[in-house]
C-alpha cells in the first residue's frame, strides 16, 4: 500500500488526462517515441488536447501553483469545449507504446458497487484504471480520520464538500477494506490535494462523480498489456457496463 502514497508531481494546467496516460506509459516502460521523450506534453500533442480561453482561468484547485510551459502547441477553443477527450486518450497511449498497450474505453449507469468490483479486479488484469470525472462529485481530499473509519466501519458519515468542481482525471488504484465498506485510494495530479496527491474516496462517491449529473458524461479508461485486453469485456459484460468511449464534451 505504501507504493500507491508516493509524492506525485503536479500536472500542467489543463492536461490531466495527458498527464495520467504518460505516468502510466512511462511507469510500464515506454520512456520514449521515436527518440522523444514521453511526457504530458507529448501526450496532449498525440491526444488532441485543447486549452481554454486564458483569460478565464487558472483552472486550478485551491493551493495549486499554474503551470502552463508547454512543450507543444495546443489549440485553444472556447472553456466548455477544452480538454482532452477518451477517444484522443486511448490513440495516444496505443500509438506511444506502439500498440503493446491496450486502453479500454468503459462506461455505463454507474454505481458504488460497478466501482468497487471494477477497481477489485484491476490488479488481476494488471489493468491501471483512468477515471474521467465531475470533482465536485467527490468528497473533499482531506477528510477528518473519525470520518474515513466511521466510513469503512458502516456508519452513516458526512464527507468535506469538494475541493472544486471541474471535469478531472484521476486514477482509481486499489481498494482499502474495512468491517463494512470501502474506500477507493485515489492518485490525483495535484499534491495539495489530500496526502501528496492521494485521497479516499467512498465507491458511491466515485459513481456519481463518474455520473457527473452536468449533461455530460464520465468513465473509466483501462490501461493494460494488449494480450490481456480481451480479458476485459466478459468482466465489463459481468459488471454491466458497456465498452466505448464517452462525450465528456472535449472536441479533442
Amino acid at each position: 500500500m505504501a507504493q500507491v502514497f508516493l509524492k506525485t508531481a503536479q500536472q500542467k494546467d489543463n492536461l490531466c488526462g495527458p498527464f495520467w496516460a504518460a505516468r502510466v506509459l512511462v511507469e510500464s516502460g515506454f520512456g520514449a517515441h521515436a527518440g522523444e521523450a514521453i511526457d504530458e506534453d507529448l501526450v496532449a500533442s498525440r491526444a488532441g488536447t485543447t486549452l481554454p480561453d486564458p483569460a478565464g482561468g487558472p483552472y486550478i484547485p485551491p493551493g495549486a501553483t499554474s503551470l502552463t510551459t508547454y512543450r507543444h502547441h495546443l489549440p485553444i477553443v472556447a472553456g466548455d469545449e477544452s480538454g482532452t477527450s477518451p477517444a484522443g486518450l486511448v490513440r495516444a497511449i496505443e500509438s506511444l507504446s506502439d500498440g503493446a498497450l491496450r486502453c479500454v474505453p468503459l462506461r455505463g449507469r454507474w454505481t458504488a458497487d460497478r466501482v468497487e468490483r471494477l477497481v477489485e479486479h484491476a490488479p488481476g488484469l494488471g489493468a491501471r484504471l483512468i477515471a474521467n470525472v465531475r470533482t465536485g462529485c467527490l468528497w473533499g481530499s482531506r477528510p477528518d480520520p473519525d470520518v474515513l473509519l466511521g466510513e469503512l466501519a458502516g456508519e452513516q458519515v458526512q464527507g468535506p464538500p469538494a475541493d472544486w468542481d471541474v471535469g478531472h482525471f484521476v486514477e482509481l488504484a486499489m481498494l482499502v477494506r474495512g468491517p463494512k465498506n470501502a474506500l477507493v485510494a485515489v492518485r490525483d495530479s495535484y499534491p495539495t490535494l489530500g496526502w501528496n496527491g492521494h485521497h479516499l474516496q467512498p465507491p458511491r462517491a466515485i459513481a456519481a462523480a463518474l455520473l457527473r449529473g452536468d449533461g455530460r458524461e464520465g468513465g473509466v479508461l483501462a490501461v493494460l498489456p494488449a494480450k490481456h485486453a480481451d480479458a476485459v469485456e466478459p468482466i465489463a459484460r459481468d459488471l454491466g457496463l458497456e465498452i466505448g468511449v464517452w462525450d465528456n464534451g472535449c472536441r479533442s
